[in-house]
């Protein structure tokens, strides 16, 4: 068996299970029975952990015995079969990495193609695999500055790890050559192609490399025509969950039950992808006769349709669209949306649901992997989806999410660990005591906060990356906490003092700039 040292509680509906090293961590996931205690979402194996997700009906007890029945004895007598990926050694620090290391560099070049990698675990983006070997004579530390842009392909070291760059991101590692092998791609039916517990190879060759740029179809279904997105325009649904052993969060809809109000109002399923707009200013045409519903922020909304023509010269109507109520729009009719002064993200239902391109069977765009659609601009055509029948049913819309202007204090509930003991007591004190006020810096990834007193560890440690969850407060080297929203990263390598309960994240979702944050501990 290959139990964990200790299993520590994350939030209400998770727990983190510690072990000792890289390779225990890898054999308890590798070993871990492959029937799942009920209502397991995801599990995230890491550096020195392995993160369960699991749903409100799921019993903690049965997962942590899970966690603890893991075994790796048949696992350590299995070899798979390696993946080949081709490498151009031409890496703009092969030379600084084989004179930090005393190597040549067609030594570094040897021992890269030479070593047998596992997958340890997967994180940053989607795809994006560490990959540890026995050999150790290739750890060299990360840059100390990061690049603004690593473009996809290109294939690195940092600490104990090597990796490919599966997209183009902000990186740290240094760089030893490229890779045409997509790690990532929509199109096939497994899109990340290293799982944890893959062997995989690395082969030199001369030939210069490319990845290939995937393209989206344009909707051809009609629907509505965007003439401003406002700050922020999005489509998005419940998310993707499950995949995070992948690299890929859950994303969806920040603000879940305006989500779901929506949907239901119009008559449809809460699976449905709805548009989300961030503080306001939209204007949309509708080519298509259509039922909508608005929730969330109370950017105003005002509907514009052609009235009577007098006098030769048309005239037009203004209607306000009442927050939570179906209303029809005939084709022609143009939506405008103010700007918010409560709350942060509207969502707009259509009944059928909006039309959208699917990765991994949500459609949800996740602003941080740039997986699902784009962001939507100006001039973009969304389709509505044809209405599905369904038995007449009276909508119940839940009780929207409360609503916060900035000169006010919203209070959020938070459970301290998994990593409270990293911090001063008075930094713990500090968390439940001070006032924190909202950057404008926020966005889907987190909701950066700020404060006169920063959150002190006392432990200084580099904490090796684990998995984090939505409504985790990640405190990074500043001591100025950030508190995760749908897009958060997989992982993430800074302490979690304490994690938002689930009934507040929704609160989070919509909390603006400027606004006062507290903490209550439960």
């Amino acid at each position: 068996m290959t139990a964990p040292q200790r299993i520590l509680p994350v939030g209400q509906h998770a727990v983190l299970a510690e072990y000792a090293t890289l390779a225990d961590t890898m054999a308890a996931f590798a070993g871990l029975p492959p029937e799942r205690p009920e209502g397991v979402i995801d599990v995230v194996p890491a550096a020195r952990t392995i993160l369960v997700n699991f749903a409100v009906h799921a019993s903690r007890a049965e997962v942590e015995e899970w966690l603890g029945s893991a075994d790796a004895s048949a696992v350590l007598a299995t070899q798979p079969v390696p993946i080949d990926i081709d490498v151009v050694y031409n890496g703009d620090d092969l030379d600084e990495v084989a004179t930090l290391l005393g190597l040549s560099r067609d030594t570094v070049v040897s021992l890269h193609t030479e070593s047998d990698y596992r997958v340890a675990f997967t994180g940053f983006a989607p795809g994006f695999a560490y990959l540890v070997a026995p050999d150790t004579r290739l750890h060299v530390p990360r840059r100390p500055s990061p690049r603004p842009r690593v473009p996809a392909g290109a294939v690195g070291l940092a600490g104990e790890f090597s990796g490919v760059y599966p997209r183009a991101t902000p990186g740290g590692w240094q760089l030893i050559g490229y890779t045409g092998t997509a790690l990532w791609d929509s199109e096939r039916e497994q899109p990340a192609l290293l799982h944890p517990g893959d062997a995989v190879r690395f082969r030199a060759v001369r030939r210069s490399v490319s990845l290939a740029t995937p393209h989206m179809a344009k909707a051809t279904i009609p629907g509505i025509t965007v003439v401003k997105p406002g700050l922020q325009l999005l489509v998005q649904d419940l998310g993707r969950p499950g995949h995070a052993a992948d690299g890929v969060t859950a994303s969806g809809a920040a603000d879940r039950a305006a989500h779901n109000a929506a949907n239901t109002a119009v008559g449809n399923p809460r699976t449905a992808a709805t548009l989300e707009l961030a503080l306001g200013g939209a204007e949309l045409h509708f080519d298509v006769d259509a039922v909508v519903a608005i929730t969330g922020a109370n950017a105003p909304a005002t509907l514009t349709t052609p009235g009577a023509d007098v006098d030769g010269s048309p005239d037009v109507i203004d209607t306000p669209i009442a927050p939570g109520t179906p209303t029809a729009i005939p084709a022609g009719g143009t939506l405008t949306f103010g700007y918010a002064s409560r709350g942060v993200r509207t969502y707009l239902a259509v009944r059928g649901g909006w039309a959208a391109p699917s990765t991994l069977t949500s459609q949800a765009t996740d602003t941080l992997s740039g997986l699902g659609p784009a962001p939507i601009t100006a001039g973009t055509r969304v389709g509505i989806s044809p209405t599905q029948p369904s038995n007449a049913v009276t909508p119940v819309v839940p009780a929207p999410t409360p609503l916060a202007a900035p000169a006010d204090t919203v209070t959020l509930d938070v459970m301290f660990g998994p990593r409270a003991d990293w911090f001063t007591a008075q930094a713990r004190e500090t968390l439940t005591s001070a006032d924190f006020i909202v950057s404008a810096t926020s966005d889907r990834v987190g909701l950066r906060l700020e404060s006169g007193t920063l959150l002190e560890r006392i432990n200084t440690a580099e904490l090796p990356s684990e998995g984090v969850v939505r409504g985790a407060i990640q405190v990074p080297a500043n001591g100025q906490p950030v508190i995760f929203l749908a897009d958060h990263p997989v992982t993430g390598g800074y302490p979690v003092i304490a994690v938002v309960v689930p009934r507040h994240r929704d609160i989070v979702a919509q909390v603006p700039a400027g606004t006062t944050v507290r903490f209550r501990a439960i």
